[in-house]
């Protein structure tokens, strides 16, 4: 694995602060039971955050699931996406059992093709 594919805290969003302000001022795309909000951020890299209410998915190992998945598909993904932009991925209702990482990957460059964000 190269160092370019890592994902570092650098490359989250973890303050409340900035996913407030991607809520507010960037852009959302839907599919499904998912939300991908994306918002220039001015930096050199993506930083990536998300989501899962417990509200809408109970178990904690569900929401850890569906969190890894998409962080792998990421992470595999990123050199394929524009870099500069906070983006949050919302997962509104719980995919199923069967969801694996191949629906997360194509759910996510679905999302981010409607985004405008592959490069």
């Amino acid at each position: 694995m190269t160092s370019d594919e890592n994902l570092g805290k650098e490359e989250r969003l973890l303050k409340s602060a900035d996913f407030a302000r991607v809520y507010k001022k960037g852009l959302s795309f839907k599919k499904n039971s998912f939300i991908l909000a994306s918002l220039r951020n001015g930096l050199a890299r993506n930083r990536l955050g998300f989501s899962i209410s417990s509200r809408n998915i109970k178990l904690a190992h569900t929401r850890n699931r569906i969190r890894r998945l998409f962080k792998e598909a990421y992470r595999k993904k990123k050199s394929e996406l524009k870099t500069g932009f906070d983006i949050v991925l919302i997962v509104k209702k719980e995919p199923g059992k069967t969801f694996a990482y191949k629906e997360a990957d194509n759910v996510l460059m679905q999302l981010a093709e409607t985004a405008g964000l592959l490069a």
